[in-house]
């Protein structure tokens, strides 16, 4: 069969390749632009960092910043140089980049779950070693250890999902951080958790959720909490840690307990506890929140009265035991506007997952104790020959950190930030000024005043004040306009304060100031309590500056989500 060629199909058929050509052209530089997607402000994924121009330009390609590979970190402890070489391979980075996370809601109890370092390729292993190795080589004790941990991760970028363009819904993976050299407070609480943790460490995650303090808002922050025993310093909490141990089961007839003890616990350091059944050879029944003290073999099962025969099983026990948590910084908050203070009057969120309240409890090693044995000096069992607090480094001539500050000393800050502190309404004015409440013009009542007349009403200001508030004047000199006197003895100004209930005006007191030798030209008066007020103010021969100033913190800027 002839094929016939038709000239007005061919023309038809290259008219609309062209278009398809213009078509895909603007749709690519749409998205180069950010319009469709492919570029812009938006959140970025964990790990991932904007693109970054290269020595020719602008990466015109839109390709991420290289993050995995070989690295090196720097840091200074105790006046010595550090350095660490590490390698994070692409596969790794990818494997936690690609990993499933949660939502907002699930971060506080879920934050221990990012305190990953399994399928890592070791890579917090390796650091983990060479902190041990470090310290071995150095001398160092446990205190120095852990210190020389917290200086390498405070080493880090201290930057806000925010600033990174990244969502705040929960914490990057040790490996992240490792390889972006970046992250929030949680991230750097994650890494050093990971670090100790593999060290054999025990440690928790701090959570401290936002919280609005007097019309400041503190931003939601973690820190690292250490399992001690009290003594260094920082701000301490005793929690009661949960630690999974499966199926528990006692027997009353000879008070015994099948059931598995974690590790580094110590038996008469905690109880177990889990709703149970309880079983005889002809009947059972529920038993909710039941406690076995294995210290002295007691059963604690309510108001429950259990058959001497009976037999109690948890299948999914709990072991319960009191621990001590000294708080760590992987971050100095104080970067980001908020001073630790703010913290440490608040009350965390404790999370410690499993597995990681159970390791070494961190204990002060600036100094020795009766049960510390110096090798050739002093056999074990026997009264040492040294004093008790006789220092490390002259007793083993090795290097420790400097006696460590009473534990009280996080007392301070917390004081000086909830110290008073006033802050302006936004209400003020000046003699010239007239503000209008009402109609009829609130008469005062001051019984000190011998001639009324003599005032003139300079302003009426109403105040809805959320906390308490005071009010705050400076005396200045006579209106230059009508005397070419300065202040006189018969200078004065007077303040009248109304209570606004149900719509009226209700007299609360008087207050003010009059000319006297030496007299302060700057007052404020004692504080009012929230409400809805009236004030008045009347001035004789003289100028008056006023201002209502509320008690708290000064308004921060929009909330940007946790540091």
């Amino acid at each position: 069969m002839d094929l016939a060629f038709d000239e007005s199909v061919f023309k038809k058929v290259i008219a609309i390749l062209v278009i398809a050509i213009i078509i895909v052209s603007a749709l690519a530089i749409l998205r180069f632009s950010g319009f469709l997607g492919g570029g812009g402000d938006g959140p970025l994924g964990p790990g991932q960092v904007p693109a970054t121009p290269g020595p020719d330009g602008p990466d015109l390609h839109g390709q991420e910043k290289q993050v995995a590979g070989p690295k090196s970190y720097n840091w200074t402890y105790r006046g010595t140089g550090m350095e660490m070489d590490l390698y994070i391979s692409n596969a790794t980075y990818q494997r936690f980049v690609s990993s499933p996370y949660g939502v907002y809601e699930d971060k506080p109890q879920r934050m221990a779950e990012y305190v990953v370092t399994d399928g890592d390729d070791g890579v917090v292993g390796t650091i983990a070693e060479w902190f041990l190795a470090t310290s071995l080589a150095s001398g160092y004790g446990d205190t120095d250890t852990v210190g020389n941990v917290l200086a390498f991760v405070k080493s880090l970028a201290y930057t806000t999902d925010e600033e990174r363009r990244q969502t705040g819904a929960y914490p990057n993976y040790p490996v992240i951080t490792l390889a972006t050299g970046e992250g929030d407070s949680e991230d750097h609480a994650v890494l050093a958790a990971a670090i100790l943790d593999k060290m054999g460490y025990g440690v928790s995650l701090l959570y401290y959720p936002a919280k609005i303090d007097r019309r400041t808002i503190i931003p939601e922050a973690t820190a690292l909490g250490l399992v001690s025993d009290g003594t260094i310093p920082g701000r301490h909490y005793g929690v009661v840690t949960e630690t999974r141990t499966g199926r528990f089961v006692y027997d009353a007839r000879n008070e015994t307990c099948l059931a598995t003890l974690p590790e580094g616990r110590g038996a008469d350091a905690g109880w177990y506890s889990g709703d149970a059944v309880w079983h005889t050879a002809t009947s059972s029944g529920p038993l909710d929140d039941v406690r076995y003290y294995p210290a002295n073999r007691t059963l604690v099962s309510g108001p429950v009265d259990l058959p001497d025969n009976v037999t109690v099983v948890i299948e999914d026990a709990v072991w319960k035991q009191p621990v001590l948590v000294t708080v760590a910084w992987a971050v100095n908050t104080t970067e980001k506007g908020i001073p630790r203070g703010a913290y440490d009057g608040m009350e965390p969120y404790f999370n410690g997952g499993d597995g990681l309240w159970t390791g070494w409890t961190l204990s002060r090693d600036d100094r020795l104790d009766a049960d510390t044995t110096i090798a050739g000096e002093q056999p074990l069992g026997e009264d040492p020959s040294f004093s008790a607090d006789r220092s490390l480094t002259a007793a083993l001539r090795m290097p420790v950190s400097e006696l460590s500050s009473p534990p009280v000393t996080w007392l301070k800050p917390v004081g000086e930030y909830y110290a008073d502190t006033w802050y302006p309404s936004g209400i003020a004015w000046d003699y010239d000024d007239r503000w209008h409440l009402h109609e009829t013009v609130l008469d005062m009542q001051d019984t000190l005043l011998e001639n009324p007349e003599s005032y003139s009403l300079r302003g009426v200001a109403g105040v809805v004040a959320p906390v308490p508030w005071r009010v705050t004047y400076t005396v200045r000199k006579m209106d230059s306009a009508h005397s070419e006197k300065e202040m006189t003895p018969y200078s004065d100004v007077r303040f009248a304060v109304y209570r606004i209930e149900d719509g009226a005006a209700v007299f609360d007191r008087t207050f003010g100031w009059q000319t006297v030798y030496g007299a302060d030209l700057r007052k404020d008066e004692a504080v009012f309590g929230p409400g809805e007020y009236a004030l008045a103010v009347f001035v004789r021969n003289c100028k008056v500056d006023v201002a209502i100033e509320y008690h708290g913190k000064p308004t921060e800027k929009t909330y940007a989500g946790g540091i």
